[in-house]
């Protein structure tokens, strides 16, 4: 297997770039898991104008000068309520596949999907691992305790460290008739990836959705 790794970065300076007509910068993706280096982004994101928080419709551009797309990425219509999805095409416009945002089959759990158009497969991912969510609920008896104690140190926004819900998340496919085999892993804010799995727009395109 060939990994890749990177991150999704949104801090000042991976904003720094001419964003396309009609869009705003709105962050890069950085290759390797180190510190921002805005000079060699794998990819620059431009949010477009306009466009809902909760649905956000964006571009991937090549970090490269004049600057090419790689693909976009908008919600489309679904008929069911409780997920969103998102339609992705490459520069020249063309479906290469689509991301789901639901939840789990209890209805617990965040869940994500990517659909490969050109492979045929598809990769599933829940936000938050089993061992992650019950330390969560374990420690919230104790969030207003530990509030006071940050509070008491200075820390004017204690909820950035105490009240982040568990984010891990991996994306599994079934490869033939095997077992699953993880397409796409994120933790502590960066991603490795099987870079035969999946389109990598794709891949990128999940990364800023949810890292957003």
């Amino acid at each position: 297997m060939t990994e890749t790794k990177f991150c999704f970065s949104q801090d000042e300076s991976a904003q720094h770039f001419t964003a396309l007509p009609g869009c705003a910068a709105w962050g890069a993706l950085q290759p390797g898991t180190g510190r921002f280096a805005a000079a060699s982004p794998l990819a620059r994101v431009h949010r477009r104008s306009g466009s809902d928080d909760h649905e956000p419709a964006f571009a991937l551009t090549a970090a490269t000068e004049p600057a090419h797309t790689l693909c976009t990425v908008a919600p489309q219509a679904d008929a069911a309520p409780s997920r969103t999805v998102f339609a992705v095409h490459d520069g020249s416009g063309r479906f290469i596949g689509r991301i789901t945002q639901g939840r789990s089959p209890l209805g617990i759990r965040q869940a994500w999907r990517i659909e490969d158009a050109g492979s045929q497969c598809s990769a599933v991912a829940y936000k938050g691992n089993i061992r992650g969510w019950v330390a969560y609920w374990a420690c919230s008896p104790f969030w207003a305790l530990l509030a006071l104690v940050y509070l008491l140190n200075g820390d004017l926004h204690p909820s950035r460290s105490l009240w982040s819900k568990p984010h891990r998340a991996r994306w599994r496919m079934r490869a033939g008739g095997g077992p699953r085999k993880i397409a796409l892993d994120f933790h502590n804010g960066r991603y490795r990836a099987d870079a035969g799995a999946l389109d990598a727009n794709l891949v990128h395109a999940q990364a800023v959705l949810y890292g957003a």
